[in-house]
């Protein structure tokens, strides 16, 4: 009742002002530019804008009418939709800031069940799943991610027809770790799992914060997250909830490329234009995954300790 309307209103308003934006945010280019030598970083937000706001206009009413089919068809067609509609926002960001992605060492990726445990760093890493996993292997990943991405019409709809979990922080730890390991149980093994286990996008602020509170528990998983340089200590308790539910191989997707826009604000600075992005993935037996909680913890910023190696030092150094 609310998010909807405020779609459709922000899509006429930008759609009957647009001449009048353009205008207005090629003087700011200008101006930018001749300052500081920026890229044109008010026309491409306006065009990004405007492009996702058209793609929420026409899935709104698409799920709305797959949603009047029996499950049978609604759900397999809502994940199609999925696809198109991560597609659509990610190939308007790819041409719109002229980003190039390469990803290596796929192959690692399937079989299914698996459970993906992906680095966020970014409003934009949260669509490298789908592009990576599903499409080119057909593996429908259910998704745990925060409840403030509901902002989002289509991603509310989509995202509460099909089986994932939108975690309330603030909420009962109980309820949502529960929820999290149903999502686990319930899963066919054709399925995969996605978690960010850092719980929020990555910033240096918070990487200072946040290692710091780690480390002053002491022990080896505080000594592991003191060393972290471009990750966040991980909150361990949704990756091993999951864990805990039943046995899965882990497929680490780690990322460069992507640090320092975790909010539009950073994007405005014009760093983001013409970057690349690149993804390396690799696979971890569940016969290799600690059975005792605290060697599975320690485990978990081990591996993170290997994502931090692969972003920093480049290459395949901290992967396997």
């Amino acid at each position: 009742l609310i998010t909807i309307p405020v779609v459709y209103l922000a899509f006429i308003a930008l759609t009957l002002m647009l001449p009048v934006v353009l205008v207005v945010g090629a003087g700011v280019d200008a101006i930018r530019w001749i300052a500081s030598r920026t890229p044109a970083m008010a026309l491409r937000l306006t065009a990004f804008g405007w492009v996702y706001l058209l793609g929420e206009a026409w899935a709104i009413p698409t799920l709305a009418v797959i949603g009047l089919l029996p499950k049978s068809r609604s759900i397999p067609l809502t994940y199609r939709l999925q696809m198109v509609w991560l597609n659509w926002n990610l190939n308007t960001v790819r041409f719109v800031f002229r980003m190039t992605f390469t990803a290596d060492n796929t192959d690692e990726i399937p079989p299914p069940p698996i459970l993906v445990v992906s680095r966020h760093a970014s409003l934009i890493d949260t669509l490298l799943p789908g592009r990576y996993v599903t499409q080119p292997f057909g593996i429908h990943l259910r998704y745990v991610l925060k409840k403030e991405l509901l902002v989002d019409p289509a991603l509310d709809i989509a995202g509460n027809r099909l089986p994932n979990v939108f975690i309330d922080r603030d909420g009962n730890t109980e309820r949502e770790l529960w929820a999290v390991r149903d999502l686990a149980t319930t899963m066919p093994d054709g399925e995969g799992l996605l978690i960010y286990p850092e719980g929020t996008r990555y910033s240096e602020a918070k990487r200072i914060r946040f290692t710091k509170k780690v480390a002053q528990r002491g022990g080896a998983v505080g000594e592991l997250a003191a060393k972290y340089q471009r990750v966040l200590p991980p909150r361990p308790a949704g990756t091993l909830a999951m864990l805990d539910a039943r046995p899965l191989d882990v497929v680490v997707m780690a990322h460069r490329g992507l640090e320092g826009f975790a909010e539009i604000r950073d994007i405005w600075s014009g760093g983001l234009v013409g970057s690349n992005v690149q993804i390396h993935f690799w696979r971890i037996p569940h016969t290799e995954i600690p059975h005792d909680a605290g060697d599975r913890r320690l485990w978990l910023f081990t591996t993170w300790a290997d994502v931090d190696t692969w972003v920093t030092a480049g290459g395949d150094e901290g992967g396997r």
